[in-house]
């Protein structure tokens, strides 16, 4: 809150350096995502709600909000959540869903960040064929590009990855490698995206740079949690934290505090939920806020203002 930010984002400017220009196209190898130079790179940054119509969320889907994101919270990594089969969602208007995206996607190139293309569904083994013609389309757009990652499952309910969720896994994988060799490629986990153990126990091994999802909320997931993980990285397998969530109704969340600590000392990703401004404690900003971005301290929720104060001092700054 001294200035040093905003100045850090004039050296930025000056020299036309993004983060993605100087970590280049992130690869899978063993347990860690790595930069171009094969050193380990722990990415920090915001995820959109659903993207469906009607339901809010989809009013910041907006460039000027990743911008906003880029030069006010320190942001590297933003994550574009297509709403599937809930109402309003990619099964009931692909138009409008995919313009969504898009326009999340495009910002974060225009801006040199990296961006999540996310399945945002509990179900996806039920769409499988929408979701191969969604992530086609994806990767025939945005293959070339090193911003991208695509998450094909946000987060499965108590179904079997053995048996459900790892053969669908393989045919979107499929249908994403045919097009696009070498972008890392999120598969969720069971039970809201926390069996990543059972993932770790028979991991995808007929492709590569593959990372499985990890989610947390402070106020239900703890150190239990954090072990399962450790043990599931100790194991081998890379993982990514896709979405989490403070407590948000304080500033005082000395879970999210150790959950910074851990994926920092694990070198794991994280984008936290959500952009928006919906009466739910994970909304970064209050109700009616600036939907452009442009938020001053009085629009953002506690949420809100904690999670900032994690990215700002957690996310890797493009070097002068």
């Amino acid at each position: 809150e001294d200035g040093s930010t905003k100045e850090y984002v004039l050296i930025f400017n000056k020299n036309n350096t993004t983060i993605v220009d100087q970590y280049g196209l992130l690869q899978v190898v063993g347990n860690k995502i790595v930069d171009k130079n094969n050193n380990p790179i722990s990415l920090a940054g915001n995820s959109f709600f659903w993207s469906n119509n009607g339901w809010g969320g989809s009013d910041f889907y907006k460039a000027s909000v990743v911008s906003w994101l880029k030069i006010d919270w320190n942001t590297t990594i933003v994550r574009a959540a297509m709403g599937v089969e809930e109402s309003g969602g990619y099964l009931e208007s692909s138009g409008s869903n995919i313009n969504r995206v898009k326009t999340i996607v495009d910002a974060a190139i225009d801006e040199g960040l990296y961006v999540i293309i996310d399945w945002h569904t509990h179900h996806a083994e039920d769409y499988t064929s929408e979701s191969v013609a969604f992530f086609e389309e994806m990767a025939t757009l945005y293959g070339d590009y090193d911003n991208v990652i695509y998450e094909i499952y946000n987060e499965p309910l108590d179904v079997s990855w053995d048996a459900v969720i790892k053969p669908y896994a393989e045919t979107i994988i499929g249908a994403i490698r045919a097009i696009d060799s070498d972008n890392i490629i999120v598969v969720g986990t069971p039970e809201w995206s926390q069996r990543v153990d059972l993932a770790a126990a028979n991991p995808i091994t007929t492709y590569d740079n593959i990372a499985y999802t990890l989610h947390f909320y402070s106020v239900h997931h703890t150190q239990w949690l954090r072990d399962r993980a450790s043990a599931a990285l100790n194991s081998g397998i890379a993982l990514f934290a896709t979405e989490w969530g403070v407590l948000g109704y304080t500033q005082n969340d000395p879970e999210a505090e150790k959950w910074m600590e851990w994926c920092s000392d694990n070198d794991i990703s994280h984008c936290s939920w959500a952009v928006n401004d919906k009466e739910e404690e994970w909304s970064i900003v209050k109700p009616n806020s600036n939907s452009n971005g442009s938020w001053n301290d009085s629009e953002l929720t506690d949420a809100g203002k904690l999670t900032r104060s994690c990215l700002l001092y957690t996310s890797p700054s493009p070097r002068d």
